[in-house]
């Protein structure tokens, strides 16, 4: 994760703490697009600051369809008008990749210090066949069902997924729920929870890395390769379960290194934290 960039970031959000704007007027609309030919496209991706955003399949569907809330707050009805009349939200599609870009009106303000509009935008985001997905996001919470291999970089918010081949994450602070992974998945963390699980034969790699965070991953013991787990100032856990019988740990300690027959090799790190990885 880039230093530069998480350090821009940090000073961004303690500036949102210190300098928490209140809104006496509100403004909403809602932004709808529908791509004709969602075949010729292989990812979408999106690049917004604050709001929530789903992806998931729609498989009835012959087209993509994109539906956004745009929500302003600000001290007036006329600044949330006049806020609004310079927003923009982006489609574009080249080379395969569809691209929404939310711009919002420039400010002179530092990282909008003093600035007196709030904007957040949520998307969902409808596909009849499965895409690739790339999200860069400040604050705001994703959720995504049944894609492919899926990419996020996010700030604030919470992770969530569901059915997915594989899928890279960068995140501050943030809670993370990935479930019925087929393939990998690799984590860059530095503070937060992590709740993982697979039943995929086809597992091949599980990876992540937090300064501050607890780990609970679940995978068939028949995927099981090369294991390593460490814990700085918690401790890691190797748990295993058969048919009718209750979780037994297996090992226990700050560091534990396995090498079994199975295909998929996991790696589970942190500094602050404790690690749970049930096989069964």
């Amino acid at each position: 994760m880039n230093i530069t960039k998480l350090t821009n970031l940090f000073i961004f959000l303690s500036f949102l703490v210190i300098v928490n704007p209140v809104g006496a007027s509100v403004l909403t609309d809602s932004f709808h697009k529908e791509i004709s030919n969602p075949a010729a496209i292989t990812k979408v991706t999106l690049d917004n600051v604050n709001g929530d955003c789903h992806f998931f399949l729609a498989q009835k569907n012959r087209k993509l369809k994109i539906k956004a809330t745009i929500t302003i707050k600000g001290s007036s009805d006329e600044a949330c008008e006049s806020y609004y009349q310079k927003v923009k939200i982006n489609v574009t599609r080249g080379n395969k990749v569809l691209k929404i870009v939310v711009n919002r009106p420039k400010t002179n303000s530092f990282f909008g210090l003093g600035n007196s509009i709030q904007m957040s935008v949520d998307f969902e985001i409808s596909m009849p066949v499965q895409k690739d997905v790339s999200v860069d996001l400040v604050n705001g919470d994703i959720n995504v069902e049944g894609m492919n291999r899926v990419t996020v970089d996010v700030v604030n918010g919470d992770v969530i997924m569901n059915g997915i081949t594989g899928a890279s994450i960068e995140a501050v602070n943030s809670r993370m729920d990935i479930r019925n992974v087929k393939k990998w998945v690799v984590i860059d963390a530095v503070n937060g929870r992590l709740k993982l699980s697979s039943i995929s034969p086809e597992l091949e790699k599980v990876k992540a890395e937090f300064v501050n965070g607890s780990m609970i991953v679940r995978i068939p013991t028949a995927c099981l390769g090369r294991l390593n787990m460490e814990s700085a100032t918690g401790s890691a856990d190797l748990k295993e379960k058969k048919e009718g019988e209750n979780w037994k740990t297996r090992m226990h300690g700050k560091k534990i290194h396995v090498s079994e027959k199975g295909g998929a090799r996991i790696s589970l790190e942190n500094v602050n934290g404790k690690i749970i990885l049930l096989c069964d």
